[in-house]
């Protein structure tokens, strides 16, 4: 980054422009299919809770405490090891951050942007739809999570385009949201299974 009038202005830097997203609706959809896939291919009987909760949410929650920690000595502590390094201590504004400060920062906290996401939608579908795949699940996205983290933080002097962080955002974001949606679609096939099939029946 270059400093003009008061301000740090980022380098820009040459490459290929990054691809807009597709359309939300064709992005929930994905999402939505892949949660039917989860919910009819590997869930329990809708409107029901495993016999064993404990080995049903041991990995899940294994992967969630696992996350915590590996978040806490890897994440925050490489902010304060960084900004002792670059004597950055004192400094207030993220803006006056020299980069490896600034890459460590937003890494840190697009980690805690992820993590209400990733608690609500793991222990959910692992109770209501099946824990055993729910931490698999997990487990992989903790392993995305933590490349993402290592490859953002070093990735300093490079664009956007070259850190390539989307090889591993994407996966972690239908891994997630695939999960959010099986369990709706579980409850909802609850709710059709408990509700509407006894009044077609009485029909």
């Amino acid at each position: 980054a270059r400093r003009r009038g008061g301000l740090v202005e980022p380098l820009k830097m040459p490459g290929k422009e990054p691809d807009a997203p597709p359309p939300p609706g064709v992005v929930m959809g994905a999402y939505a299919g892949l949660g039917a896939m989860l919910s009819f291919g590997c869930g329990r009987t809708p409107g029901t809770l495993a016999d064993d909760l404990f080995a049903e949410l041991a990995l899940p929650a294994a992967a969630i405490c696992f996350f915590v920690a590996a978040y806490s000595v890897y994440d925050v502590m490489a902010v304060g090891a960084l900004k002792v390094e670059h004597k950055a201590l004192d400094v207030k504004k993220s803006d006056d951050h020299c980069e490896e400060v600034a890459l460590a920062v937003r890494t840190q906290m697009n980690q805690v942007e992820q993590m209400p996401s990733f608690f609500v939608a793991t222990l959910l579908f692992s109770l209501l739809v099946n824990g055993k795949v729910g931490g698999v699940i997990a487990c992989v996205w903790v392993v995305l999570r933590r490349m993402y983290a290592n490859r953002y933080r070093a990735s300093a002097g490079k664009s956007f385009m070259d850190k390539n962080l989307g090889a591993l955002t994407i996966p972690c974001y239908f891994l997630l949201n695939s999960m959010a949606l099986a369990t709706v679609i579980h409850v909802l096939r609850a709710v059709v299974s408990d509700k509407l099939l006894p009044l077609l029946a009485g029909a």
